[in-house]
């Protein structure tokens, strides 16, 4: 079920929007939708990634709060080089509590 929401932009962002309705060949509200999206899910792995790294949430614990799994996090921090901070063997744990969790 979609809610309608309505919002101003400044005359700049209209205009970008517009090159990429352009470009894109999609209308306003499909094109609008997909970038907020795409933004989201930005917006959600970096809030989990910065929570794992101040040791705020664990790894799965992070995995859950960018919304995908353990495997997408993972590949996720290496492409960003963020390190793991713990143990192989707390690793291993997690990924099993996740198979688990999935299952």
């Amino acid at each position: 079920m979609s809610e309608r929401i309505s919002f101003v932009i400044p005359r700049h962002l209209k205009k970008s929007l517009k090159e990429l309705q352009e470009l894109t060949g999609d209308d306003q509200s499909t094109l609008l939708r997909k970038l907020v999206d795409k933004g989201l899910s930005e917006a959600k792995m970096d809030i989990a990634i910065d929570r794992y790294v101040k040791e705020k949430a664990s790894l799965e614990q992070s995995s859950v709060i960018a919304g995908v799994s353990l495997w997408k996090f993972l590949d996720e921090m290496r492409s960003r080089n963020v390190a793991l901070k713990y143990s192989m063997a707390d690793a291993e744990s997690e990924i099993s509590r996740a198979i688990k969790r999935t299952r």
